[in-house]
Formats: C-alpha cells, structure tokens, sequence
C-alpha cells in the first residue's frame, strides 16, 4: 500500500507491506499532478513499513526520469528516503545519476532524522 500525506510544507509518501509497482505509480501520478508540487519544501518517501516493493530496474528508472521532470519547475524541494529496503538505493541512485534535476535525494534511517533534514 502506499499512501500520500498532505502536510502544511511537503508531503510523506508512506509504503507499507507489499507495495507494487502499479500502486507506485497511481501514488507519484497524483503527487505529480497535484496543484501543490511546485510549493513543496519536502517530500519524503518512507519505506519503513515496506515488507516487499515489486518493480524491475527498467520501473525505477522511468521513476526516476519522471520524478525529475515533474521537479523541475521546484529546486527548493529536499527530497528523502526512509528505511533499508533494496529499492531505496536503486531510485535514488537512478534519480541522481539519471534524472534531469538539480536536485539529489537523500538517504536516511529513520523518519526523524528525515524530518531533520527537511526542516533544515
């Protein structure tokens, strides 16, 4: 499952249990699409909670490429990844080395130290 939660200055995208790549995608065509994405100061991917993430590495890097074009009208944004799942190190490997953004995403282990960052 993944789940979007709207805060006041960005928003956590929060995986939980066995999360497909089609649950994926629905969620970053909404954040995306959404009115808010040019006022973000953070988005913040939380993995957790994820027991499994089911995509190939042909899907994180259409992620990745997508992710950074829908970005690019936003450079103050902070971007981070939470938890130990393998998927984390390919998107955000993907995103920095094969996207188009300026901006980098971020590793971190837990939600706090996350937060941290994106107050910072």
């Amino acid at each position: 499952m993944v789940e979007l939660i709207w805060e006041p200055s960005g928003v956590v995208r929060k995986l939980s249990g066995r999360v497909s790549q089609d649950e994926l995608d629905r969620s970053a065509k909404q954040l995306q699409a959404s009115e808010r994405l040019d006022a973000l100061r953070y988005i913040i991917h939380d993995f957790s909670a994820a027991t499994e993430v089911l995509v190939t590495q042909d899907d994180v890097e259409f992620m990745a490429v997508r992710a950074s074009v829908a970005l690019l009208r936003n450079d103050r944004v902070k971007i981070a990844f939470v938890g130990t799942h393998p998927a984390i190190t390919a998107l955000i490997t993907a995103f920095n080395n094969k996207g188009i953004s300026p901006l980098r995403c971020h590793h971190f282990g837990t939600l706090v130290d996350a937060r941290r960052f994106a107050a910072a």
